[in-house]
C-alpha cells in the first residue's frame, strides 16, 4: 500500500477547539463518510465505532467494527499538534496506522493533516474487494475532511465541547 497524505487548510476552524472535538464521538459520527456510523468513547482515548458502507467502485456492502486509539502527542515545535491513530479489535482491518496534525494558521484558519503510514486488510476481507481498498481509503479520508470543512462552514466546531 502507498502512504496516504491529505492536508487541507480549514476556515473557520480554531485549532484547539477542533482538537478537542476529536475526542467526542458526535464529532466523528457529524464527519464520517459512510452510509451509517454508531461510535462511542470506550477509554478517553479509545472510539469504539460500527460502520455500515457500500464500497461504490465495486458495489459491495461492509459493516465493520473496532476501536480508533488516539494518542495525542501535543503541540510540536512549529509544526502543530500532533495525534497518532492506530486500529485496534477489528476483524477486517489488520493494520492502520497513522498521525494527524493540526495547525493553527490564525485564529480562525487551521491546517490539517492526515497520514497514514500503515495499512493493511485481513485475507478475507482482501480477498473481497482486492485493489480497491487503498482508493477506498484515501477517498474516504478526503471525504471526511470535507465534511470537517463544510461543518466549520456552517456550524460552530464547539457545539461538540
Amino acid at each position: 500500500m502507498a502512504k496516504i497524505t491529505k492536508v487541507l487548510e480549514i476556515e473557520n476552524c480554531n485549532k484547539d477547539i477542533l482538537s478537542q472535538a476529536l475526542f467526542k464521538a458526535e464529532f466523528w459520527e457529524a464527519i464520517n463518510p459512510s452510509k451509517k456510523m454508531e461510535a462511542k468513547f470506550i477509554a478517553p482515548n479509545v472510539l469504539y465505532t460500527k460502520i455500515y458502507d457500500e464500497i461504490d467502485v465495486v458495489h459491495i456492502p461492509i459493516e465493520m467494527e473496532g476501536e480508533l486509539v488516539l494518542s495525542d502527542k501535543g503541540e510540536i515545535g512549529g509544526k502543530g499538534r500532533l495525534v497518532e491513530f492506530n486500529v485496534r479489535n477489528n476483524k477486517n482491518i489488520k493494520q492502520l496506522e497513522g498521525r494527524l496534525r493540526i495547525k493553527a494558521l490564525s485564529s480562525t484558519k487551521t491546517k490539517l493533516g492526515v497520514f497514514v503510514e500503515n495499512f493493511a486488510l485481513s485475507s478475507d476481507f482482501l480477498s473481497l474487494i482486492g485493489s480497491v481498498a487503498d482508493f477506498t481509503l484515501q477517498t474516504k479520508i478526503t471525504e471526511m475532511m470535507r465534511n470537517i470543512e463544510k461543518y466549520c462552514k456552517t456550524k460552530d466546531l464547539k457545539d461538540f465541547l
